[in-house]
């Protein structure tokens, strides 16, 4: 691929540059007619746009101070909706996709549970068909942007007597539907909360809403899974968005701090995990604008870029010495970029350890890539075949036998 894009006087960016001059403040709305926010998306909804176009659009909407739309509603168009390209009905798509590519709804992920953890297919929020709606009853946790959101994607259970992988099914839920509740979970960064916990309570859902057949949720969600660590294979701070090594190593140079001999080994090293990133990220948007499915590949991807992250923050915070301990924004500046509540590095710093947790924790990549991609042996799971109505029941009949002896 070439990484030489094309420059300042190529038509396609003139012509993109021009239309945001003569519209210094478009709306989503305006950005999505144009195919704009989805630019590798098919027609109607993008343009099914190649590398070169999607990165020159993401150039002069940030040159143009545009929040990028997929920082306002990344679930939407980086992972969910494009699930209903492939597996929704013509009815979901013209409900549910123009709304999210003009980010007049946001959309959240409903798949953690307590009880479940890095388990998925444990998950017991159930779903009872009635009548043209089903019933939803559970509990989710660790649910990014809930409280925000109007839209949210569900994964529940469908039919406890097969095996817990093959029961689940998928919903798109109108957040404001009654039994819903959200609560934000307060963290240690100080800053508005990232996660929520989400309790329903006799949700009814229209059948019309289930994504797929009963039974695919599990497939759906693996996909949609798949997508997002791809997407967090950048070379950002926390979950590849945010300020990168480029931009920490010029924050060093500015303040002076790169001429300590033990920072700048640091900051070499992770300026050369963040070019490879950067690279990764280009290939990436190759693959998917080629129709290749993000397959294994997005959990290595995730599993460098999560800890190169917690480094990069690591790094700023320690080459600030006494003032690293305290808030302050200013005390390694960073370029005049939005990144949203990832603009300061005490912000990424505090964060930084839910990078390794969220989204398939570093031992659950791990175990992925040892076994389908190095080939390795596989865990094995007692449960995998029991009917999940099964799993958790008391074994009587050993118990039955022996009093009858």
């Amino acid at each position: 691929m070439d990484f030489n894009l094309p420059g300042e006087d190529d038509p396609r960016r003139r012509e993109i540059r021009a239309w945001l001059e003569a519209n210094p403040s478009p709306t989503y709305r305006q950005l999505a007619e144009r195919g704009w926010t989805a630019p590798n998306w098919p027609a109607p909804w993008g343009l099914s746009a190649g590398p070169e176009l999607v990165v020159m659009l993401d150039e002069e909407l940030e040159r143009a101070g545009i929040r990028h739309p997929h920082q306002l509603n990344a679930i939407a168009l980086n992972q969910c909706g494009q699930s209903l390209l492939t597996w929704g009905t013509e009815e979901q798509r013209q409900r549910f996709l123009p709304p999210a590519l003009a980010c007049e709804e946001r959309w959240c992920m409903l798949f953690s549970e307590p009880s479940g953890g890095s388990d998925l297919g444990n998950l017991r929020t159930t779903a009872r068909r009635v009548g043209d709606d089903y019933v939803i009853n559970g509990q989710k946790i660790w649910n990014s942007h809930a409280d925000i959101s109007q839209i949210g994607v569900i994964i529940v259970r469908t039919d406890s007597a097969v095996p817990k992988h093959k029961g689940l099914s998928v919903f798109i839920l109108d957040m404001k539907t009654p039994g819903v509740t959200v609560r934000p979970i307060v963290d240690m960064s100080g800053e508005v909360n990232e996660y929520n916990e989400v309790f329903l309570e006799d949700v009814r859902v229209p059948a019309a809403h289930r994504l797929g057949q009963e039974g695919d949720g599990w497939r759906i969600v693996v996909e949609q899974l798949q997508t997002e660590r791809q997407g967090m294979t950048m070379p950002g701070a926390v979950w590849g968005s945010g300020p990168t090594a480029r931009e920490l190593l010029d924050g060093l140079i500015r303040t002076g701090r790169i001429k300590n001999p033990l920072i700048r080994d640091d900051a070499a090293k992770l300026f050369i995990e963040g070019e490879l990133l950067r690279l990764l990220t280009y290939r990436h948007l190759s693959n998917k604008i080629n129709g290749k499915p993000a397959g294994v590949e997005g959990n290595l991807g995730k599993m460098i870029a999560s800890p190169h992250g917690q480094r990069l923050s690591d790094l700023a915070k320690r080459s600030q010495g006494a003032a690293g301990m305290v808030k302050n924004r200013d005390v390694l500046p960073l370029p005049d970029k939005h990144y949203g509540l990832f603009d300061n590095w005490d912000y990424a710093y505090w964060f930084s350890p839910a990078a390794t947790l969220g989204v398939g924790t570093q031992e659950i990549l791990k175990n992925t890539v040892a076994e389908r991609i190095l080939g390795l042996p596989r865990d094995l799971d007692p449960t995998a075949a029991t009917p999940f109505n099964q799993i958790n029941r008391p074994q009587v009949a050993p118990a039955r036998l022996a009093a009858e002896r």
